[in-house]
């Protein structure tokens, strides 16, 4: 029955299999919410897009949100996030974004090869680990470009120049990085258009490049200063650090990020000239010294994702025309592959980030809801973003909160080694004082002014300090 829908009505099989992906991913991203299992990015993007009208701003990135990256895309988000209330909204969005890069996929294949085959390439579209392992990632505005690439990729290959122009609008208002990429694509379009006298293809190719990089001096010249100084990420990326990878490890890596990206598509791609399109996000990726930018299941697959899922559906379309049912076996391996890798080695991390419900995290909850609303509330990251809706709250007692919610069960790094250590110093010091506390989780308030020479000794007072100490 499915393989005759996918015949007849393949268009539709698409869609309902995206619907269907998506409720799933959605239910798995409501699990790890209730749970805490989501940290501070959401928590921050949260705030930054609550605030999207008045200031833009959030407390981990200490100010406006343009001063470290262009995401205008942001304010299309604000609305849904003033109805549902709810951080778990930029989640569900980002699901459904992903979900949508699919059906452009499918529109690429289809002309160049029968439509159940079509279907088949956009089913592995959506159990391509990558892209299922970003969909259920934190919440990042690079989840978008997947989507808005792949149909500006169908819209370029359908020569629907006004439809190409409004998603490659809409992928320069994602990110800076999309801007130096499509500059980039723009500027290789033009010369390839010009080559084969295609005029209306020329121009397209050069007002992207030259719209890319009009964004790229609004941003880094007028919006970036104004929103409050000059930060490169860049600088980040590339910094040396003792502690990345040196030596053989640095090509290892680079080499399983290679296979991570093509085994699952069984190489397919590099029977596509469209392969070249990924190499500027490639390189973006793996021009990082953070292993993390070549890591799967973040959101930084998304600047070369797009191009090789295209590169895919266009490999299939060249082996297809020549040998139909080979291309359809090729196809079905990969369905196996992209499930096998999604049970076996998934991105999603399954076991860390999905568990039942316990009462601790129901503690958490109603501990959160004693926090009266707009003081300035702190706790560990996963917390914090369950806080996030209040433009006060932040991480951590690195500025001195009126409120804290401690967990003993919470074990993060940081939180042991310099949180709690500040916290019981304030606690022990009567500076804060316990207000609620139920199952392990306590809201501490201040009740007085805390001086700074409190926290320079304050690796001392968890020793002596019974309910902190470990």
């Amino acid at each position: 029955m499915l393989l005759r829908a996918a015949k007849e009505h393949p268009m539709r099989v698409v869609w309902a299999a995206a619907a269907f992906v998506a409720v799933v991913q959605v239910a798995l991203a409501v699990d790890r919410y209730i749970t805490y299992g989501y940290g501070a990015d959401l928590g921050l993007y949260t705030q930054t897009i609550a605030s999207a009208f008045d200031g833009f701003s959030n407390q981990v990135e200490h100010g406006n949100h343009f001063l470290v990256h262009f995401s205008p895309v942001y304010y299309l988000i604000a609305p849904l996030l003033a109805l549902f209330r709810s951080p778990l909204t930029l989640e569900i969005v980002q699901i459904v974004a992903c979900a949508l890069t699919a059906p452009a996929i499918y529109l690429i294949a289809r002309p160049r090869m029968e439509p159940s085959l079509a279907v088949l390439v956009a089913l592995v579209t959506l159990l391509y680990p990558p892209l299922f392992g970003m969909a259920l990632s934190e919440f990042h505005e690079n989840a978008f470009a997947p989507a808005a690439t792949a149909w500006l990729l169908w819209a370029v290959d359908e020569r629907r120049w006004g439809l190409a122009a409004a998603f490659a609008a809409l992928a320069l208002c994602i990110k800076e990085d999309q801007a130096i990429i499509l500059a980039v694509l723009g500027g290789g379009f033009l010369i390839y258009s010009l080559r084969r006298h295609d005029r209306a293809g020329a121009i397209f190719g050069g007002s992207v490049a030259v719209a890319s990089l009009a964004v790229l001096a609004l941003y880094f010249d007028v919006i970036q200063p104004h929103a409050g100084g000059r930060y490169f990420v860049a600088d980040m990326y590339l910094a040396h650090d003792a502690d990345l990878p040196h030596g053989l490890a640095m090509v290892t890596q680079r080499l399983t990020f290679a296979l991570e990206v093509f085994v699952p598509l069984l190489f397919l791609p590099f029977w596509s000239r469209w392969l070249w399109l990924a190499v500027p996000g490639f390189v973006e990726v793996l021009a990082s010294r953070w292993p993390v930018t070549y890591t799967m299941g973040t959101h930084y697959g998304a600047v070369w994702m797009p191009y090789v899922l295209a590169a895919f559906a266009m490999g299939v379309g060249a082996i297809a025309a020549g040998d139909a049912a080979r291309a359809r076996l090729l196809v079905k391996i990969c369905v196996g592959i992209c499930v096998l890798n999604l049970i076996v080695a998934s991105p999603t991390h399954w076991a860390h980030y999905y568990r039942l419900r316990t009462a601790r995290d129901a503690a958490l909850d109603r501990i959160i809801a004693q926090v009266p609303a707009n003081s300035v509330a702190a706790s560990f990251d996963e917390a914090y973003t369950h806080m996030a809706l209040d433009p006060n709250a932040r991480i951590g007692m690195y500025v001195t909160p009126e409120y804290f919610v401690y967990d003993e069960a919470y074990r993060g790094a940081t939180w042991q080694a310099d949180i709690v250590p500040r916290l019981a110093a304030v606690v022990c010091t009567g500076y804060f004082v316990p207000a609620a506390s139920e199952d392990g989780v306590t809201l501490y308030k201040r009740v007085k002014g805390v001086p700074d020479e409190v926290y320079v000794h304050a690796r001392r007072f968890p020793a002596q300090c019974a309910p902190f100490s470990r």
